[in-house]
C-alpha cells in the first residue's frame, strides 16, 4: 500500500468510527448530560468565577440528581441570575377590525382581558461538580495515555517545520493545548502522556497551517485539525482513535454525512504534507551522529531543550511558510 492508499484508508477509517459513535449509547449518554449544562452569560459567568474560581461544570441541585450526583451537606451554593417569566393580567379598551373603541349598549367602552408575558431574572443556586459525589459524568475524549518511543525525534522534527513557536504550559481543566495566531504560539500541556502531547502537538500543529487566516467555521476548523492530527498520528504508529473519533464525533454533530466527507480531501492533501515533512526530518534526524536510544525522562528533556533553541532561532524568520489551505 502506497503513501496516498494508506491516508484515504485512514481517513475512511475516520469516517467509520465518526459513524459509529454517534450511534452509541456512550455518545447518546454525553449528550443527555451536556444538555443540562447552561451556556451562561457574561454575568453570570463572572458571578461564577468570583464566588468558585475552580468551577468547571456548575448545574442546579436538581440538575445533578438528574445525572445521579448529590451535593454534599453544608455546600455553600453559587449565586446566579436566572430568567423567570411573568404573566400579568390586563385589561385594555375593545378595538373593532378598523381600530375604533367598541361600546355597549349603555355607551361605555367595552374592555377586554389580555395576557402578557415579562421575563424578570431572579437569584437560583448553582452547585459545582467539585462540590457534589455520585456517578462519574458520561465523557468524550478519555485522555490518551500510551508510551513513544521516538517522542524525542517526532517533537523534534514537528518543531523544525511548524511556522510558529512550540512551549508547554501549565493549563488547567480539560485543555490540552492552544494556538495563537497573533503571537505566532502553540502551547503544548505540561505533564501528559507521550501520546497525548504528539496528537495535541499535530491538532494545534494543523491548526497554524490551516487556519490562519481562514474564515470557516469553529466546527469546521476543529473537525480538520483532529482529522490531520488522527491520520499522521496513525501514520507515526499511533493510535488515537479512542480520542479522536470521540471529538471530531463531537464536533460534526448534527452535520448532514456529506458535509463530513466533503472535507476529507483537503483534510487528506495537508496531512500528507505534513507526513511527507515529518519524514523527511525523521530520516534526517535518524543519521544525525547525536541519534541513539536513551531513557524517556532524558529524551523529553533534550526535546525541550532543542524546542528553546529552535524557538529562539525561529524569532528570527516570523513569516515561515504555511501550508496551502
Amino acid at each position: 500500500m502506497n503513501h496516498d492508499e494508506k491516508v484515504k484508508e485512514l481517513s475512511q477509517r475516520l469516517l467509520d468510527g465518526v459513524k459509529q459513535t454517534f450511534e452509541s449509547n456512550r455518545f447518546k449518554q454525553y449528550l443527555n448530560a451536556v444538555s443540562v449544562f447552561h451556556r451562561y452569560s457574561s454575568r453570570n459567568t463572572a458571578l461564577i468565577f468570583l464566588q468558585n474560581p475552580s468551577a468547571t461544570h456548575v448545574a442546579g441541585f436538581e440538575a445533578w440528581k438528574k445525572l445521579g450526583r448529590y451535593v454534599r451537606r453544608g455546600e455553600t451554593g453559587i449565586s446566579i441570575f436566572a430568567p423567570s417569566k411573568l404573566v400579568v393580567k390586563l385589561n385594555q379598551p375593545l378595538l373593532d377590525d378598523n381600530g375604533n373603541p367598541v361600546f355597549d349598549q349603555d355607551g361605555n367602552p367595552k374592555t377586554e382581558t389580555i395576557q402578557k408575558s415579562k421575563i424578570h431574572f431572579r437569584a437560583v443556586t448553582v452547585f459545582d461538580i467539585s462540590q457534589t459525589d455520585g456517578d462519574p459524568l458520561p465523557a468524550l475524549c478519555n485522555e490518551l495515555q500510551g508510551a513513544v518511543p521516538d517522542l524525542q525525534n517526532i517533537f523534534t522534527a514537528v518543531q523544525k517545520i511548524s511556522p510558529y513557536k512550540i512551549v508547554f504550559e501549565d493549563m488547567h481543566g480539560e485543555m490540552k493545548g492552544f494556538c495563537q495566531h497573533s503571537k505566532h504560539l502553540i502551547a503544548i500541556k505540561f505533564g501528559m502522556s507521550d501520546e497525548q502531547i504528539v496528537k495535541t502537538l499535530l491538532h494545534e500543529y494543523a491548526h497554524a497551517v490551516l487556519h490562519a487566516r481562514s474564515e470557516k467555521s469553529k466546527e469546521q476548523k476543529e473537525i480538520e485539525a483532529e482529522s490531520v492530527a488522527f491520520i499522521v498520528s496513525s501514520f507515526l504508529g499511533i493510535d488515537t482513535s479512542g480520542y479522536s473519533f470521540d471529538y471530531v464525533s463531537s464536533w460534526s454533530y448534527g452535520m448532514e454525512a456529506t458535509q463530513l466527507q466533503d472535507m476529507m480531501e483537503n483534510i487528506q492533501d495537508n496531512a500528507n504534507t505534513l507526513i511527507g515533512k515529518i519524514q523527511t526530518e525523521l530520516e534526517s534526524l535518524e543519521k544525525s551522529p547525536e541519534h541513539k536510544i536513551e531513557n524517556l525522562p532524558i529524551r523529553l528533556s533534550k526535546a525541550l531543550e532543542k524546542s528553546e533553541q529552535l524557538n529562539n532561532e525561529k524569532e528570527m524568520i516570523p513569516n515561515a511558510n504555511l501550508l496551502a489551505q
